[in-house]
């Protein structure tokens, strides 16, 4: 667990030295394909829409036997990549994903927010206040996304917001501001 953290951090630093005054899209196998995408035996996606009028959506399915589950859906920029929509675990049963209360929701009544789900076991609610929109000018491997939580200031209509990263196997570091 602490080899984890460690390497993570220590990737996040390297990736934020090599990026400093450049902007990089995300490399073509980061970018998320419209229509339907099998992940693993477990999860599949699919991302729709194209515009205006017809928003970008990106579904997360869960595949257990013959049945297929939505588990949430979530506005997805044409710009975003990978980390931006989901993390999945390097064993293909893990998921983390985004969930947002849109009008048409698919018939998903659960409140918006960042989910775990882990195949044979339960759904959990990791962060109820983020936003998925964050862009970071860096690849982060497929078990870690990134996301912002928002913090309205007391006694104030204002939003401060901070960004962290997340893996599959739970560990999690605020990205920006630094942590001190």
């Amino acid at each position: 667990m602490r080899i984890q953290q460690l390497s993570l951090t220590l990737l996040l630093i390297l990736n934020s030295l090599l990026a400093v005054g450049e902007t990089r899209l995300a490399p073509q196998h980061e970018i998320v394909a419209e229509g339907v995408t099998q992940l693993s035996p477990f999860f599949s996606i699919k991302l729709s829409g194209n515009g205006w009028f017809n928003p970008r959506i990106l579904r997360v399915y869960h595949h257990d036997k013959d049945k297929k589950t939505l588990l949430g859906l979530a506005r997805f920029s044409e710009h975003a990549s990978r980390q931006n929509g989901y993390a999945l675990s390097s064993d293909g049963k893990t998921i983390l994903y985004f969930h947002q209360k849109l009008p048409d929701a698919d018939g998903l009544t659960k409140s918006g927010g960042l989910y775990e789900f882990r195949h044979g076991g339960v759904e959990k609610k990791l962060h109820h206040f983020i936003n998925n929109s964050q862009y970071l000018p860096m690849q982060l491997p497929p078990h870690i996304l990134v996301f912002t939580k928002l913090k309205r200031r007391i006694n104030s209509t204002r939003l401060d917001s901070e960004i962290y990263l997340r893996d599959t196997d739970g560990n999690e570091k605020r990205w920006y501001p630094t942590a001190k």
